[in-house]
């Protein structure tokens, strides 16, 4: 089960009967979440390439108005700064891409077979909803029973914070491809309209493309954080220990960053 990829359908009593279960279990873990960074970073690279391309977009046509005189250099230079930062974004994300991906092949003991992977073009969707409360914690009761006194107490602790952390990024991750992306990508279907009727301007076009991806990276970002918290949680419901957990409500082209518990 836990070769391919089952590790959370494990009876939780594995740790105390099965000698190196934990550290088995650690690693299943690490690369859960590697592989979940480096499936989001790789669609991050994808839409801060269309933000670069819009970016690009506007510059040559900026670029062209100054040449006929509909446009001064100080109005070209906001344009200019706009690709600049563009294409700083995207190389991170080309960075950020090619990281996550050395983290996985380290983490699952696979160095130098990178050309190997083959990851799908998108992390899969959230749940629509939430482990619940009462759920979660006839688990975490199940687990502490099994556990030593000290380490029970940790592992209450370590459950009561993996719980809220998860909660709060179903929450997030939710609102962010629910209400916000579908009122972004309503915004920008009326600006395609707009402008077939000549209605609005081919700058506002240009925005709109580059606020619809910006909107995308934050939600796989959410998104990402989602599955992260989710494995850290399940992982403790096992008896495990994290060191930290994600911390939430960081752009999407960013590795999430630890919080401690």
């Amino acid at each position: 089960m836990i070769a391919e990829g089952r590790w959370t359908e494990l009876d939780s009593s594995l740790q105390r009967r099965v000698e190196d279960a934990g550290e088995v279990l650690e690693v299943a873990a690490a690369g859960r979440k590697a592989w979940v960074e480096a499936v989001a970073a790789q669609q991050v690279l994808k839409h801060q390439r269309d933000m670069m391309e819009a970016a690009q977009a506007a510059l040559e046509l900026g670029q062209r108005m100054v040449t006929v005189g509909n446009w001064s250099k100080l109005q070209l230079s906001q344009v200019q700064l706009a690709a600049s930062t563009a294409r700083m974004n995207l190389r991170r994300a080309q960075q950020a891409a090619a990281q996550a991906q050395n983290k996985l092949v380290k983490t699952m003991g696979q160095t130098g077979l990178q050309d190997g992977f083959v990851l799908p073009d998108q992390l899969p969707a959230i749940p629509a909803q939430a482990m619940t409360e009462a759920d979660l914690q006839k688990r975490a009761d199940a687990i502490r029973n099994q556990l030593p006194g000290a380490e029970s107490l940790r592992n209450r602790a370590l459950a009561r914070g993996a719980m809220k952390v998860y909660w709060a990024a179903h929450a997030l991750a939710q609102d962010s491809q629910g209400d916000v992306l579908k009122t972004r990508e309503f915004i920008t279907e009326e600006t395609v309209l707009h402008y077939n009727g000549m209605l609005k301007s081919v700058w506002d076009l240009l925005d709109e493309v580059r606020n619809q991806s910006q909107a995308t990276v934050d939600a796989i970002g959410a998104q990402r954080d989602f599955w992260i918290a989710e494995t850290d949680l399940q992982w403790v419901l096992q008896g495990g220990e994290p060191d930290s957990f994600v911390s939430l409500g960081g752009a999407g082209g960013d590795a999430p960053t630890a919080a401690a518990h």
